[in-house]
This record gives C-alpha cells, structure tokens and sequence, in this order.
C-alpha cells in the first residue's frame, strides 16, 4: 500500500456501501500504521504472504512496485480472491497471460487499474467513437509530457525548488509516502523509464479507444533502459495506426494531448476539454462538466464482483498494454519493428 493506493484506491473503496477493507499491508511500519489509523484498518501485515494466507478476504487490490504485481496477483488468484492491479498489469506478456488464464480457470475477476478509463475525456471520445460520430476510425496521434525526472533525484531533495508545487495541498502523510516512493529511479522495478510508467497509461488508452491489439511495434528511444524520451509507431489489429510520443522531462507538471481522426472528422482531447469536429458541421467542445465520469477503478471492481457492472478496464485491457510495451522496448533494443501474434 504505497502513495497511489493511498490517494486512488482506498478512498473509493472505503466509500462503496458494500466493500470493507478488512487489512493492509505495506512494508514501512510507521507508514503503515498512518495509513491504518486514517481508514479504520482493523489488520496489517508488513508482508503480503501473511495477510494472503491469514485474512479471509475476498478480493485484494495490488498496488506495489511494477515488478511485483506479477508474484502477488498469481499468489492471489491462485488463493480464490479477485485482482484489481495496477498498471502495468505485469511486465512480461508470458505473466500477463498467465493471469488471464489463471483469472479464466477459478472463475475470478482480475482487473487493471487503467484511470483514463474513468476519466473525461477519454470516457467521451469512447462514447463518441462507439457512435460513430467520426465514422470508421483511421488514425491515433498522441503525446504525454510529465516532469517525471523528478523520480530520480534523492528522496530528500525530489520536491524542491520548482518541483515544491507537487506538496502543495498534500498532507503530511501522503508526502512522506511519496518521498519514499523510490522504485521508478530502477528500471528493473519499474519495468524501465518513463515509458513504462506514464508511457502505460497513453498506449493503453490508444488501444481501449481503437478497440483493437496492436499487431506491429516500432520504437525509438534515448535509452531502452531509462527511457525519458520514447517515439513510437503501431499498426493495430484493425488497421488503426497510431503514433506515441512520450517525453518525462519537461519543465510542466503534466500535459498531454489525444488527436482522433475518422473517416468524417476528428477528436482532439487535452486535460479537461475535448473539440469535436465533423464535416460540414461547426465544432463542438465540451468541457469536463459536459463529459461523463464513470467513477473509480476500485469502485467498479467492487461492482463487477458483486454483478452490478461490466469491467472498464478488464484483463485483457492490461494483457493487451503488456504485450504491446513488451514489443516496444524489444523494438528499441533492435532498432527494428517488431510484430506481435495474433491472440
């Protein structure tokens, strides 16, 4: 239970008139004891195999470093109990697709915390597309620009100077969560750069929109270890194409921009507004108020387990993502395209 979870999960899980959140766990005792006392936890553990095998659960979500989502959602599903996980669902495909597999066999939801599934404007350019209101799509041009960088500096010094505005609001216990959250900084934990962690968010969200696998990856990168900077080209199953940019050391918090072209118009998406634009017809922009909102990643999986919803953000959602960043930093290692089977 790190800063996201803190932020993310547990305030929608502890909302849901039919969740409880019976433990948690985190491995800093001072934190986890924070966190304990702020929610109302009756339980923690300061290792997850203890809580897996002392708590009657019914679910648990994962929100660890990136590369240990793969040993505990395993270690959960393989112990009856649904899987919400964050992002990356894992960092190899193989493991990914054990988890669907595994997910499949006990008949247990596992879902992928993919935040732009909930969020405006995403949830309206899906609406929009789903109604065809630019025809068939043809083409996805998209770009992330975080000041990510700030990961990689001691955590003592991380949220200084002009990076102080990151506190701002913060409480005391969600900045010292974040000052020790230090996995991004190894790329062997993290999964690599900056592509592996914010990059995630923007190929899945070309792939949830498109509705389709990507079938061909070409990437480029300044390093395929540490990636701060990451162009990418892809060939979806559909025939979609796609093209990525991704760049974690910009001197903005946070900016991104989504560019939808159809056969009769186009989506252009940034923080908060989406511009619709059809033939023959005058554009049309809507702001967050005038965009749906479909609630939290942990709050629909508290509703697909119980049979209330469908999942947003599904397992092969996240399967999908995987396979497709698994391609990319292949693709950046060789310095050639590289093809991904069809399911």
């Amino acid at each position: 239970m790190g800063a996201y979870a803190r932020r993310a999960h547990l305030p929608p899980l502890l909302q849901h008139p039919h969740a409880e959140v019976a433990a948690l766990c985190r491995r800093n005792p001072a934190r986890l004891a924070e966190a304990a006392a702020a929610v109302g936890a009756p339980r923690t553990y300061a290792s997850w195999q203890d809580m897996l095998r002392g708590e009657p659960l019914d679910a648990v979500v994962v929100s660890t470093p990136h590369d240990l989502h793969y040993e505990v959602a395993r270690a959960a599903l393989a112990r009856g109990l649904h899987v919400l996980v964050d992002k990356p669902m894992t960092l190899r495909a193989a493991h990914a697709r054990d988890l669907v597999a595994l997910a499949q066999r006990q008949r247990l939801t596992l879902m992928t915390a993919f935040n732009r599934h909930y969020e405006p404007p995403f949830t309206k350019a899906r609406e929009l597309l789903d109604d065809a209101a630019v025809g068939e799509l043809r083409l996805i041009d998209a770009y992330a620009a975080y000041d990510w960088d700030l990961w990689l500096d001691p955590a003592d010094t991380r949220f200084s100077g002009a990076a102080a505005h990151m506190l701002h609001g913060v409480s005391n216990e969600q900045a010292a969560l974040l000052h020790e959250t230090s996995f991004r900084a190894a790329a062997a934990a993290n999964g690599g750069g900056f592509f592996a962690d914010v990059g995630a968010h923007v190929l899945d969200a070309c792939l949830w929109l498109a509705r389709s696998p990507a079938a061909t990856v070409f990437a480029q990168m300044d390093s395929p270890q540490t990636d701060l900077y990451a162009a990418l080209s892809l060939r979806l199953a559909s025939g979609v194409l796609c093209s990525l940019a991704c760049i974690g050391d910009t001197p903005v918090p946070r900016d991104f921009g989504f560019h939808l072209y159809g056969a009769t118009g186009a989506i252009h998406m940034r923080w908060g507004e989406l511009r619709l634009e059809r033939e023959l017809r005058d554009p049309v922009t809507f702001d967050n108020a005038a965009m749906p909102a479909a609630g939290s990643a942990a709050g629909n999986f508290i509703d697909v387990i119980l049979g209330r919803a469908a999942p947003r953000a599904t397992a092969h959602d996240g399967l999908r993502q995987v396979e497709a960043m698994e391609a990319a930093y292949q693709s950046a290692h060789e310095g050639a395209p590289v093809s991904i089977p069809p399911a």
